[in-house]
């Protein structure tokens, strides 16, 4: 491998506390401060300040990353492109997809101008909203949609050894990061039978929301006896591994630092036999700002890393090094983050069972759009 930085590139090898706290909460959790003070020799009241207050302060962000398969819903992504007289409520649209259309994520891929979208589906549905994507197309809303189902998805907590947390700022020896072992496939979402109620997803969206909140705050924030809830987070949540994981990720404050600071970047390679899936999973694995992937089902690979600027050029290389043949057959975007929208497990539209009605979303869908004319209407008479 051709050099990219010096071997001694950095004056000392360094552990700090924080990136041994990461690296706890990814196996334990984030509420569980006397453990993880346990496991890093720490006082309890300095892990919980530097969970609550230095990590969130350097723009790092604990993700509880639910189990999509566990609750009935299968993931799948979908590039949207929308006509030129609904590009501008674009975002409108997406959010209320959010609603009525189990829309979890959204995000405008630059420079071609598509919507990255990911909706989690209940089981089977795939090819009715497959037709509900079409009307949209139908009423001159959507110009151009793909659907594809995920088959496998894998998310990852940053690599806190190449951090350094007295600074604030990422120090990359890329040469060690090709030694880095390759992350294993987490097989703990695989497909199995499991009966959740409203009551287990709405403490999966509260932990969505924020990850160290207890139960007894969630109990008192939804009116819920505390010992109600604490059965349904002990018995289904941890239970049946509803949230197999928490993620931590450097975000570097998206909503306050300049959008010059990081490159949240989409890779995707087509048409990927499974050795080329895996020599590239092997390669992107090992970056230590990998945000997550996905294997699609017409074998599409898809990466999404939050990369500081001014690592992009040592990244890229990094990966034309790793596995120059694919390399060249890498199709890159990059996410205008300031158009862009997470959202919790889509727990409105679950009473006993997932509601699914295709001809009610292209109702409600149509009302949207109507509205939103009505408003465009409203500013052009001003």
């Amino acid at each position: 491998m051709a050099r990219i930085r010096p071997i001694n590139a950095y004056k000392h090898e360094r552990v700090d506390l924080e990136a041994q706290i990461i690296e706890a909460i990814t196996r334990i959790g984030p509420r569980n401060v006397s453990e993880i003070s346990r496991v890093t020799k720490a006082p309890v009241e300095t892990i919980r300040y530097k969970i609550k207050k230095q990590l969130k302060n350097l723009g790092f962000r604990i993700h509880a990353e639910p189990n999509y398969k566990k609750m009935g819903l299968t993931l799948f992504w979908a590039k949207i492109s929308f006509t030129p007289q609904h590009l501008t409520s674009a975002p409108q649209i997406l959010n209320a997809l959010s609603e009525l259309g189990y829309l979890v994520y959204y995000g405008k891929v630059v420079p071609h101008g598509y919507y990255s979208a990911l909706f989690a589906l209940p089981d089977g549905r795939g090819d009715e909203y497959k037709g509900f994507l079409k009307y949209t197309q139908d009423i001159g809303v959507v110009q151009d949609f793909a659907l594809v189902e995920s088959l496998q998805t894998q998310h990852h907590s940053m690599n806190p050894r190449y951090f350094n947390f007295q600074i604030g700022k990422w120090e990359i020896d890329w040469e060690k990061v090709a030694m880095e072992k390759v992350r294993g496939v987490d097989d703990k979402q695989s497909k199995t039978e499991t009966a959740v109620d409203g009551l287990d997803l709405l403490l999966v969206k509260e932990l969505q929301i924020d990850a160290l909140q207890h139960v007894v705050a969630i109990a008192r924030k939804l009116k819920i006896h505390p010992k109600t809830l604490e059965y349904h987070y002990r018995a289904h949540v941890e239970g049946l591994n509803l949230i197999p994981r928490y993620i931590v990720r450097w975000m570097n404050d998206l909503d306050k630092s300049p959008p010059h600071s990081l490159v949240v970047t989409r890779l995707t390679l087509d048409g990927m036999s499974k050795d080329d899936s895996l020599r590239m999973k092997q390669a992107t694995n090992k970056i230590p700002f990998l945000w997550s992937e996905d294997n699609l089902s017409d074998g599409t690979y898809v990466a999404w890393l939050m990369i500081p600027l001014e690592e992009t050029t040592t990244t890229f290389d990094f990966i034309h090094t790793s596995v120059p043949d694919l390399s060249t057959r890498m199709n890159v975007g990059f996410i205008k983050h300031w158009d862009t929208a997470m959202y919790s497990v889509p727990h409105h539209m679950f009473s006993k069972r997932w509601s699914f009605d295709v001809e009610e979303m292209k109702v409600r869908f149509k009302k949207v759009i109507a509205e939103l004319a009505r408003k465009e209407a409203g500013k052009a008479q001003r």
